[in-house]
This record gives structure tokens, sequence and C-alpha cells, in this order.
């Protein structure tokens, strides 16, 4: 979104693999309007919000009728990494020290 603003950046995504992190979504068990969470969350599936997150969101979508932004590198062409949610919980202590220590956070 940067690049697009004119900002002097550019994207890199890694040889080995760039992470591809899925945004969860669902309706709580005790939501005071359960339906009006089932409507809209049916809703973000549909091709006109992917398209916002897109748009507007900078994300990326799978949705098959989804269309990149022009100048965007097709998502279809980045080599995405193999994630191993096992491997992340067991080691989540050391995942979280290693992003303190690299983002002094």
């Amino acid at each position: 979104m940067l690049k697009e603003s004119g900002q002097a950046v550019e994207a890199v995504y890694a040889t080995e693999g760039t992470p591809l992190i899925v945004g969860p979504n669902g309706v709580f068990k005790n939501a005071p309007n359960p339906n009006a969470a089932r409507l809209f969350q049916s809703w973000m599936f549909t091709l006109e919000a992917q398209q916002l997150m897109i748009e507007i969101g900078g994300l990326r979508s799978v949705h098959a009728l989804a269309k990149e932004k022009p100048g965007r590198k097709p998502l279809k062409e980045i080599k995405l990494m193999k994630d191993d949610p096992v491997a992340v919980e067991r080691d989540s202590e050391q995942i979280k020290a290693r992003y303190t220590q690299y983002f002094r956070v």
C-alpha cells in the first residue's frame, strides 16, 4: 500500500518462502445477534467482500474471481511457506522471545 501511495519502497519476497497468515473468522457462542453474525460471516466470503479486502485492506484473497490490484505480484507467483501448527505451538515461547528480540517490543 505504501508503494501504491508513491513511497519509495518495494515488496520483497524471500526465496525460501513467505508466510501465509490466514485471518480466522467465526461467530461467538453467546453472540447477542447470532443470525446477524452468521450473515456477516457469510458475506465476508463473497466476491464483493474479498475484493474490498484487496482494494482497501491491501490483503490477498484466494477467491477464484477476486482480482489482484494492478502492479502487485499475484499470490500464485509467490512461494508460500508450509506451516506446522504443532511445531508453532511447541515452540511458541521461543518464537515470542525471538520476536521481542528482533522488534524490541
